[in-house]
Formats: C-alpha cells, sequence, structure tokens
C-alpha cells in the first residue's frame, strides 16, 4: 500500500525533526472562506513566527491547508536547512 502524499504531514514532520529542536510551536494557521454554500471557496494561511509563508485556497478546508503547506515547507526548507 503506498502512502498518500500529506503536505501539511510533512511540514509538521520538517518542523519536528529539524536540527534546532523542535519548531511545530512556532506553526499556526489562519482559515476563511466564501461564497455561496453550494460553491465555497477556502482559503488558509500558514505562518511561522507570525509571519506568514505559505497561502491556499480550496474547495476543501484541507485542501486549502496543503496547498499552503506545500509554499510553507519550501520557504521553511530554504531559510532553515537541516
Amino acid at each position: 500500500m503506498s502512502r498518500q502524499a500529506d503536505p501539511v504531514r510533512d511540514l509538521n514532520n520538517f518542523l519536528q525533526g529539524h536540527s534546532r529542536g523542535n519548531l511545530t510551536h512556532l506553526l499556526s494557521w489562519e482559515t476563511t472562506h466564501s461564497g455561496p454554500q453550494h460553491q465555497v471557496t477556502h482559503y488558509a494561511t500558514a505562518k511561522f513566527q507570525q509571519r506568514e509563508i505559505g497561502h491556499g485556497q480550496g474547495l476543501s478546508k484541507g485542501g486549502a491547508k496543503a496547498m499552503a503547506a506545500v509554499e510553507a515547507l519550501q520557504y521553511l526548507q530554504q531559510m532553515y536547512p537541516n
């Protein structure tokens, strides 16, 4: 059985396994939504030390968080290489 991609899990794993120690407490999320009930768009923002580092939007809250997590992980991997 193959493991499905989970950007939020990958982001958390990166923060937990960092050489500077567990950094997960520095990550926070903001989520919102807009549109009519039958066509809602969800938005997510990943923040690290209160700084916005990832944005995403999707038809579900999880999809929006996944998009934001991809951006956030790319940013953190550049800023904090292991």
